[in-house]
């Protein structure tokens, strides 16, 4: 039965298999029976997920792998009116998982050789008064070589608006390079950020390295969470973006640097600058255009359409044809707060794939963002609390939002709840908050 099983252009090497939207076989080649040894009438009909298991395939990949008949094959797909699958390659010693493992490094290196950004402004999605505006603002700074700072919550999509406003620059042929200012450990921070030059230190490499910064000549250094800058390297940018210069830990002369810096921070830099944890001069270097990225309960006309776009994009991830929401499941989306934005909401609609039986997302007691917010018909009954209780339960859930809604900062937390920054101390240690 074995024949040679070279890669074959053009024609279906193996034979192909023809399947309709809905994910059901409609066609069968005569090589592909006679190869495999099937009856053509025994499997129209079956689902996609039986002809084939182990799919990899997403529409940005024209070939693919899956295992046939429990043989592990290299696919060619034709997006038509149907969807065609073309049998290149059956090969029986190579692992399944080795196969997947190379076609997703080829992929990836072909994607980021052809892309120096992933993202431009039509992957922002929304039609809302709020989000338009600060696109059509974003794009046309991005023309400009000045510096960016990007404020707003977290998971409102900050690098992604990063990412477009590089991507329609004139630097949009050279590096973005993203730093996040509070993932690296504040010893290694200035090595990271301005590089060192050799026996800089002990464990240093012998012929030193180059920084972020110099990562991103003629490009874009993007510096997520800049408000976790520490004080020390805060003096040192302020210094490049003063004299275009930078010098390297233990070197002894400076290296001009083109580069535009895009800043992101969901704190509020002016009281961090009031408190002494932010340079007056640095937040004035950064403070040329501010872009505020609205929350996602600012732009709730939004919710909805960024639903249906994450559940297309789960569908390729996970081969499924999810088409609709449920109208009760709609209701509480557009209700519910999204303390954690787009971010939240993505993770919210993958969970709902991970369990979705059908064309329909709905609710169910297992899909919710968190337990505390999500009800159902049949919540469970809750007893009435003394009037004590009750004060201590609101006092706890707004203390601990407006900790949320301030990344923690005490100070904005207590001028957000009109309280004095002692009441706040005082309340956070009485209830215990984290």
């Amino acid at each position: 039965m074995k024949k040679s099983m070279n890669l074959v252009d053009g024609a279906a090497g193996l034979g192909f298999l023809e399947f309709d939207l809905s994910g059901r076989l409609v066609k069968i080649s005569s090589d592909f029976c006679d190869y495999f040894s099937v009856n053509q009438n025994d499997l129209l009909g079956a689902p996609i997920h039986e002809m084939i298991q182990d799919l990899n395939y997403r529409k940005q990949k024209n070939v693919c792998f899956g295992k046939i008949l429990g043989y592990s094959c290299l696919l060619r797909v034709e997006e038509r009116d149907t969807r065609i699958f073309h049998i290149l390659v059956r090969h029986d010693e190579i692992e399944y998982s080795d196969m997947v493992s190379f076609v997703n490094s080829i992929s990836k290196l072909k994607k980021r050789s052809s892309r120096p950004n992933r993202y431009g402004f039509d992957e922002i999605i929304g039609e809302s008064y709020s989000i338009k505006q600060i696109k059509e603002l974003a794009a046309r700074i991005a023309t400009s070589n000045s510096t960016v700072l990007l404020t707003g919550e977290s998971g409102t999509g900050k690098e992604l608006f990063a990412q477009a406003i590089h991507g329609l620059s004139a630097r949009k042929h050279h590096p973005f390079v993203a730093v996040n200012c509070a993932a690296i450990p504040d010893e290694l921070f200035e090595s990271e950020l301005f590089g060192y030059e050799a026996g800089a230190f002990s464990g240093a490499k012998k012929d030193g390295k180059p920084g972020k910064i110099e990562l991103a000549q003629h490009g874009t250094l993007f510096l997520d969470e800049i408000s976790e800058l520490p004080l020390q390297a805060q003096g040192k940018l302020l210094r490049v973006l003063q004299e275009r210069e930078v010098e390297r830990l233990g070197g002894t002369g400076s290296k001009y640097v083109d580069i535009r810096i895009i800043a992101a921070t969901n704190r509020d830099l002016k009281t961090l600058v009031n408190e002494g944890k932010f340079r007056q001069d640095l937040f004035y270097r950064l403070y040329v255009f501010d872009l505020k990225i609205p929350s996602l309960r600012q732009r709730k006309d939004d919710i909805l359409p960024l639903a249906h776009y994450f559940i297309d994009y789960f569908n390729e991830e996970f081969g499924l044809q999810v088409k609709y929401i449920d109208p009760s499941l709609q209701k509480w989306l557009l209700e519910y707060e999204w303390p954690g934005n787009i971010r939240e909401l993505k993770a919210f609609i993958e969970r709902g794939m991970n369990i979705v039986e059908g064309d329909t997302l709905r609710q169910t007691p297992f899909f919710a963002a968190s337990p505390e917010n999500f009800t159902s018909s049949s919540q469970d009954y809750s007893p009435v609390k003394t009037l004590k209780d009750e004060v201590e339960n609101a006092e706890i859930h707004a203390i601990q939002r407006a900790l949320k809604e301030t990344g923690g900062d005490r100070s904005t937390a207590a001028l957000l709840l009109n309280i004095h920054i002692a009441s706040l101390y005082r309340k956070i240690a009485k209830y215990k908050i984290q």
